[in-house]
Order: C-alpha cells, then structure tokens, then sequence
C-alpha cells in the first residue's frame, strides 16, 4: 500500500520542499493541489482534533487503542465524540467493539504482499491459505472502497488489482531516494531471502550497511548531524498523594494488547493476567508478598486486584506493569505526556499511589534534602499543545 507518513513524502523528502511536490505528483500522476503541504497529525493530535470538533470520522486499522494508549479515561470520551469510527482489523478487539463500522482483515498467511522491518531489510509474504468468510487483505479493502467515490480509484489505483502494483509505485516513487527499492523485485526477494534497502543500479543486492566510507550522509557536509534535543523534566512529578512512578512495558508471553495471544493457551498459562513488580523495602512497607493482590491509583482513576511480585529488579520508589491486559487496564492510570519530535506517548514516568489491604491509604513520600528542584512542565508537551508552542517560538524568531 501507499506508505505515506505524517511528517514526510513518499521516500523520506520532507514537507515544505515545492520540488519534492512536484516530483511526487508526477510519478504517483495525481494533480498537485491535493498533495499535501504540511505534516499531517501524529497519534495524540488526531485525538485533540477529535476532542475539540475538528475530526468527526476516524478510520484505525491494525491498533487498538481502547487498550494500548493513555488515559483512558479522557481517549474513551473523545472517541464517543466521533460521528463515525471505522476499524479494520484481523481480530474483534476492544476497539473494534466499540465501531459504528468493522471492516474484517485478513491476517499473516492469508495476503500477499511486502514488509520492511526496523533493519532495512525487505521480505515478501507469500499467501499460504485463502481468509476466512468475507474477510479480505487490507490491500483489497482500500481498493474496493475507493471505487465509491467518483474518479477516485482511477486517479489513485489506475488498473490496479494485486499487491504487486502497490510496491511497483513504492518502487518508482522511492528511486534515488535514500531507502532506494527500486532495484528490487519479487524474485531477488525470493531468492536472497530479503534485501536491505538502498537496492539499485549501484547496489543491486542492496545495501547491508549504511554509511561507510562508500556512502556518506546526504547532508551538505556529508556529514553526520546530530541534533542537540531541548531536556524537560517529566510532566508529573512525584507527590505525596502519588508518590511511586510507574513503568509500563512488555512481557514475553504476549504480544501487545493481546487481540490475537489471548486466544493461545500457551501463553495464557504462562501470563494470564497482569502483576506489579515491587522493591523488597516498598513491599515491606506495604506488608505484601508475591502472590498477594493490590490497587493501583493515579490522579486520573483505579485499578484494582494486580497481582505482586516481590523482585529486586525494580528499585525503591518504583514499579512495573505490562499493559496488555484489559482487564487490569494500567493506561486508565498513564498521564499524557508525549515525545515533541516523535509523539510517541511517554509510558514510562507516571506518578501513581499503590493501596494493600494491610496499608489502604500506600506509601508515604520520603522527604530528601536538596539543594534544589528543577520545575516540572505540566502540559507544554502535550499533543497538539506542543505545535502551538512551536508556532509561538517561529512568530517570535520572524518578529
């Protein structure tokens, strides 16, 4: 499929470039004017658009955010202010209970088509069996459903009808771009058991390392250039009322929100359900042992009844809880807080309060001499907050 990005064209050439534009509409043969201009909105802007009027039909395939994002409490009520929610996915997840719309697709095995993982290196996967029921690949959905509006499927897919067409516009758009694939077909996959973008003319079995002494980095000095990130202290500090910080994460037995590991009972016996990892000296505080059940608190809602685990592998003061479960749902406790260049949530620094049966009202905080605090920032890193900060700083520099 089209590998559009938010921030970026079609084979990594920023927004805001008129050439870039031009080139990109040409190849893909669509007018320029609907080529857009500006980034689109990263994950928690889409949710602010949401809340505040701007976005009223949201389509999600593949994610399921009723599980996997933050303060749940806050992403619930904004996406009952939708008009309309479709979701595609393989599984009938938390999300997709919730759709006015659910497209079924099909999963691995059942679609063919090409993926490139975090190492470059592109592979093809090869239809093993045909979907189920009436569930179709992503790819297919898309087509099929752009044929109900005017003019759309041919501008868009002229003659397209299998996966293939997809990756040879992806082929052509991204020539002589950095993550080159235009020397890269079906059989050279099969046969090398994947390649490694750039793959082209000048490297024809693609490329297995970036920047050597043969490739240098496609800047004006050639040069590698590193950018110095402005540090800001987390968004929610520790409190008496929220002493503890909690760190979300991932265990190996499942696999994200667990739409499809919650079905295998492998991995269900060997994770059920979730735990909180707790220091000896908190769990001593608290008159808990492995295998005794707690809540957990924040200043955005409860969860109840998480197992413990006694370990020395998190430090005093702190704890750890995977969030695939939706039935102890840790992201109802998670702040927002986001990564300003990324937008990726910040899933691993939230002030929160642990409740035992023996000490109800949790922990107390340790009161440490200093000779200083550095302030916390609230909220100017939060979603859309942070692009209108942004502005603010380009308006002074113009001024």
């Amino acid at each position: 499929m089209r590998q559009d990005l938010p921030q970026v064209f079609q084979g990594i050439e920023t927004f805001g470039d008129e050439r870039a534009l031009k080139e990109y509409a040409s190849i893909v043969n669509v007018p320029e004017e609907i080529v857009p201009t500006s980034r689109g909105y990263k994950y928690a802007e889409i949710i602010d658009a949401i809340d505040r009027g701007e976005i009223k039909a949201l389509w999600i395939t593949a994610t399921n955010p009723l599980v996997s994002f933050v303060n749940q409490e806050k992403l619930r009520k904004t996406l009952a202010k939708l008009d309309l929610l479709v979701v595609q996915d393989a599984f009938f997840g938390d999300t997709a209970q919730i759709a006015d719309v659910v497209f079924a697709a099909a999963t691995w095995g059942e679609k063919e088509g090409v993926y490139t993982n975090s190492e470059r290196r592109c592979n093809k996967a090869n239809k093993a069996v045909e979907p189920l029921g009436d569930t179709k690949s992503d790819f297919d959905i898309v087509l099929e459903f752009s044929k109900y509006f005017e003019g759309v499927n041919e501008m868009l897919f002229p003659s397209w009808s299998k996966p293939q067409d997809a990756f040879e516009e992806w082929k052509r758009v991204s020539k002589g771009q950095l993550c080159d694939y235009s020397g890269i077909d079906y059989a050279l996959l099969e046969s090398e058991n994947g390649v490694q973008w750039p793959c082209n003319e000048e490297n024809p079995k693609g490329t297995k390392r970036l920047y050597s002494p043969d490739m240098a980095f496609r800047t004006k000095d050639k040069k590698a250039n590193l950018i110095c990130a402005e540090w800001f202290p987390m968004a929610e500090s520790q409190s008496a009322d929220f002493p503890v910080i909690l760190n979300t994460g991932r265990t190996v037995e499942q696999w994200h929100t667990r739409t499809k590991t919650r079905s295998i009972d492998i991995l269900n016996d060997l994770a059920p359900e979730a735990w909180v990892d707790v220091s000896p000296n908190d769990a001593k505080k608290l008159k808990v042992k492995s295998g005794d059940r707690m809540a957990l608190s924040s200043a955005r809602g409860r969860i109840e009844d998480v197992v413990v685990r006694v370990t020395g592998s998190v430090r005093e003061g702190n704890v750890f809880v995977p969030f695939h479960f939706n039935e102890q749902l840790i992201n109802t406790l998670t702040n927002e807080s986001f990564c300003p260049k990324s937008g990726e949530p910040n899933f691993k620094q939230t002030a929160i309060q642990l409740h035992s049966i023996e000490v109800p009202e949790g922990l107390r905080l340790e009161e440490e001499e200093i000779m200083g605090e550095i302030e916390h920032i609230k909220s100017a890193f939060e979603g859309i907050k942070f692009k209108e900060k942004e502005e603010e700083k380009a308006d002074l520099f113009k001024k």
